[in-house]
């Protein structure tokens, strides 16, 4: 992986390394991709642990550096070949190795040697390596293509035949990296006659081809297959129309908030505060891939996380008034002027721990500026009333609706359109009249409603034929009621809540923001995505009338896991690693049967969406996973991770290209 490549292709601290010597320093230079890849995983202090004094980009202007080696980590495109090339001719560094994102093809290798034998300079090429990273990883079984409007590109009139090629090929070589990461070939389901069928059979026909042909299988089959095969993953392709509400519902977990009301880019947050002064002024803070409290809370309620975040506090403070009691000084800061040798051997440890705290505490005030940032417009948005309305839609009517549209106190226009899109996606039965009047308001609120519109199209075009039968099995046009999860409805977390503000260590401005938000605990329920995912996996439908849900939208009778496995029946299925026996897909028994366990299910699965995801669908994924009685391992991914705004930015410009 990554830290293999920095360490020249060595493992850290593998032979010829005695721990104690010194590292080998060395440059990286990145292409905007790739910078992308890294600063999903890596931070700069995590680029210095491993021996890297510098990254700079590609493209920017680089001063010489003799006697150092340099890594290169780019896209194997021609512009990136010339880059490297003209490097060489420069003399920039001493050695140069060279690692490609995916596959470098053959006639870009060609062009690469006759560039570097023309300047006299293939002999400083140390390393060229296909490292097959090309897709950027912001959670640990969660990965994105990065590729932004896949949605609205493929939905688009002016997309060409050629164009579609194109984005299904770059979405075949994403996730050939990520099962050739994961070392293990899995059976792929799609459903038939959208850009996830495409795929699914450009991946099957990559697959296949690289098993009978590579001289090199980068599976590493033959000694390890029998355990390979043991745990091949269900790779289960969606289209992002089947399931358009969740890209719309207004989140109550901690992560889903920060995606929805700041988003989050390569793991960073960026967030306006008030300083001292009383200014709005910008703020980006970093998730780094040790920070524990985000590990345990991400995915948590809101509520909750406050909590969390004030025992948090609590607990800091409580050692460092320990500490400084120990060294008679007044704060943190003095600690470290104290004498070591003069010290008692339970201070000297407290000494020794100071850098941990002062760690802690940073992590501690950041996880609370971004708790009271999200507060701040959680109160000014009303986003408590409306996730409750949310969660509880099959009990909404028209008129509950209208009196929320044009309700003065819910001031961004954005949210009242999402209630009302989830609305008409949760009802079939709309009188048109009732849709107009709707939409009548929505406008004199100030909404614009292009993104409704093309909804509607989506919506028709489903009734129609096509793509309805997915969409209709797993809640795209249900006519069931809403927010019937398992956990029941809205919840009170038992006044804890409305209490932390008066006890939020340096929080004194929390209370007055918590003290008119509501205690709300979201039901349980799976979402489409997770019901698909479990009847892939094979698994039996959970009882208790479990239902699938696009924002509240249910679908009745046995539940959504019943539905989606009969939806899955129709799917299309192949398996890379049989030899073809005439048409796979669309039969009663998948492909995936030689991957599941003893008991009829698999225990890995891989669920990739195109046209986009979402925090919400990888967190009811990760919930399931972790409350399931077998042990099972779900990787979610998608095209890329878009938050509500930018999903209905893409539908707006989709109804406008249908309108021109």
């Amino acid at each position: 992986g990554l830290t293999r490549m920095l360490h020249l292709n060595d493992a850290p601290g593998a032979a010829g390394g005695d721990a104690a010597e010194a590292p080998i320093w060395k440059v990286l230079v990145l292409d905007a991709f790739c910078r992308d890849v890294v600063s999903t995983v890596l931070r700069v202090n995590d680029l210095r642990d491993n021996g890297i004094t510098v990254h700079m980009q590609l493209e920017a202007q680089r001063s010489q550096i003799p006697n150092v080696p340099a890594i290169y980590f780019v896209a194997p495109t021609a512009d990136n070949i010339k880059h490297i090339a003209s490097d060489l001719a420069r003399d920039l560094y001493e050695l140069y190795y060279v690692n490609f994102s995916s596959s470098l093809p053959r006639t870009l290798l060609e062009d690469f040697a006759v560039q570097t034998t023309a300047s006299g300079t293939a002999h400083q090429i140390a390393q060229v390596h296909d490292r097959y990273l090309d897709f950027l990883c912001p959670e640990e079984n969660m990965f994105s293509l990065h590729l932004e409007g896949a949605f609205e590109s493929i939905h688009s009139p002016s997309m060409t035949d050629t164009a579609m090629t194109a984005l299904v090929d770059k979405i075949v070589g994403g996730l050939f990296s990520v099962v050739l990461t994961l070392k293990a070939i899995p059976t792929i389901s799609a459903p038939r006659g959208n850009a996830a069928e495409m795929v699914a059979t450009r991946l099957d026909a990559k697959l296949r081809e690289h098993i009978l042909s590579s001289r090199h299988n980068l599976f590493t089959e033959g000694a390890e297959d029998v355990v390979a095969q043991s745990r091949r993953p269900v790779l289960v392709l969606l289209d992002r129309d089947f399931d358009l509400g969740t890209m719309l519902v207004h989140s109550w977990t901690y992560q889903g908030l920060i995606h929805d009301l700041f988003d989050i880019r390569l793991n960073q947050v960026a967030l306006t505060q008030t300083d001292d002064a009383g200014r709005r002024v910008p703020k980006s803070y970093d998730i780094s891939a040790n920070d524990t409290f985000w590990e345990g809370n991400a995915g948590q309620p809101f509520p909750e996380v406050a909590i969390a975040i004030e025992e948090a506090s609590v607990a800091f403070k409580r050692e460092a008034d320990e500490i400084t009691r120990m060294g008679g000084v007044g704060s943190l800061d003095e600690v470290g002027s104290l004498d070591m040798g003069a010290s008692t051997k339970q201070l000297q440890r407290a000494i020794t721990s100071l850098p941990e705290l002062t760690a802690r505490k940073a992590n501690i005030d950041m996880h609370m500026n971004i708790a009271t940032a999200l507060l701040d417009l959680i109160k000014e948005r009303q986003l408590d009333v409306l996730f409750q309305m949310e969660e509880q839609l099959g009990r909404q009517t028209k008129a509950s609706i209208l009196a929320a549209i044009a309700d003065p106190e819910k001031k961004h226009a954005q949210d009242k359109l999402r209630l009302f899109a989830l609305f008409v996606l949760s009802n079939d039965g709309l009188r048109q009249s009732d849709i107009d009047e709707c939409e009548a308001a929505l406008q004199a609120a100030g909404c614009d409603i292009a993104p409704l519109r093309y909804i509607r199209k989506l919506r028709s075009l489903a009734r129609a034929g096509a793509g309805g039968a997915l969409s209709a099995a797993v809640g795209g046009s249900g006519g069931a009621g809403a927010g019937g999860g398992s956990g029941g409805g809205s919840g009170d977390l038992l006044g804890k809540f409305s209490s932390i503000g008066t006890r939020f260590t340096g929080g004194a401005s929390l209370g007055s923001i918590l003290s008119g938000v509501r205690n709300l605990l979201p039901s349980r329920k799976q979402l489409p995505v997770t019901c698909m995912a479990e009847a892939a996996m094979g698994g039996r439908p959970a009882g208790g009338g479990l239902r699938a849900t696009v924002g509240g939208v249910g679908v009745g009778g046995g539940g959504g896991t019943a539905a989606a496995a009969q939806a899955l029946e129709g799917f299309v299925h192949f398996d890379p690693k049989q030899a073809r026996r005439g048409n796979l897909a669309g039969t009663s028994a998948p492909a995936h049967r030689g991957a599941l366990g003893s008991d009829g299910s698999a225990q890995e699965a891989i669920v990739f969406v195109v046209g986009g995801g979402n925090y919400a669908e990888y967190q009811n994924l990760m919930e399931f996973a972790q409350r399931s009685t077998l042990p099972r391992r779900i990787v979610y991914g998608a095209t890329d991770i878009v938050n509500p705004a930018g999903f209905l930015a893409q539908l707006a410009r989709l109804d406008a290209t249908a309108l021109g």
